[in-house]
């Protein structure tokens, strides 16, 4: 016998109970990934991109862009390789400091957008100047993943950085910065040589120093 607060579909067997349970957990989940596309949106990312990220119809991520954006998705190929990062040693620092965020997070178990929400929050409050954008960030682990950089640990500082599996450098980005002016021994300002290559030591520190 049903108990009088049971409705009729309670009392045949659940079933229509379940699916409904299951019907507010499909909008939950899709309410969740809209609100992940925003964000993703607010923070630069392409449509292209938001829905990859959140597995979002295209039709609806277009639409949520020119809704918040007041004007269509940009056009455009996504990147794919790291001309780019290359060309400017503070981009590749930068990259690193995105690797670092991303490998903490992933680990957290969280879903694919709101890692890479958390991993660009994280980096936009870390990084005084920022020089890569969403897509730019995002394309990061992509870069590791595929092969094409891997992590190193600089022989000048001792901390693990990003680098081109074809480079052969030895430091960090940071202290090729650092000490492109200054002694990699003792620290002191280098005098700048308008020709040939810039000395890595000063005078007082080189081997090739001839005694008094």
């Amino acid at each position: 016998m049903p108990r009088p607060n049971d409705s009729p579909l309670d009392a045949r067997n659940g079933s229509e109970v379940i699916g409904g349970s299951r019907l507010q957990a499909d909008l939950y989940l899709q309410a969740e990934k809209i609100m992940e596309a925003a964000r993703l949106i607010e923070l630069g990312a392409r449509a292209g991109l938001a829905q990859q990220l959140t597995g979002l119809e295209k039709a609806k991520v277009n639409r949520l862009y020119t809704q918040l954006m007041g004007r269509p998705s940009p056009s455009g190929q996504t990147p794919f390789s790291d001309a780019w990062y290359l060309k400017d040693k503070h981009r590749l620092l930068q990259a690193t400091v995105v690797w670092r965020l991303y490998q903490q997070l992933i680990r957290k178990g969280r879903n694919t957008a709101r890692v890479y929400i958390n991993v660009y929050e994280g980096y936009l409050a870390i990084v005084n100047k920022p020089l890569l954008s969403l897509t730019r960030a995002s394309l990061v682990p992509q870069l590791v993943g595929m092969g094409v950089w891997q992590e190193r640990r600089c022989q000048t500082c001792k901390t693990l950085y990003l680098a081109p599996v074809v480079s052969r450098g030895r430091s960090c980005p940071g202290c090729e910065l650092y000490y492109r002016y200054r002694c990699r021994q003792c620290g002191s300002a280098l005098e700048i040589n308008t020709k040939g290559r810039y000395p890595k030591t000063c005078p007082s520190c080189s081997p090739n120093k001839k005694p008094r």
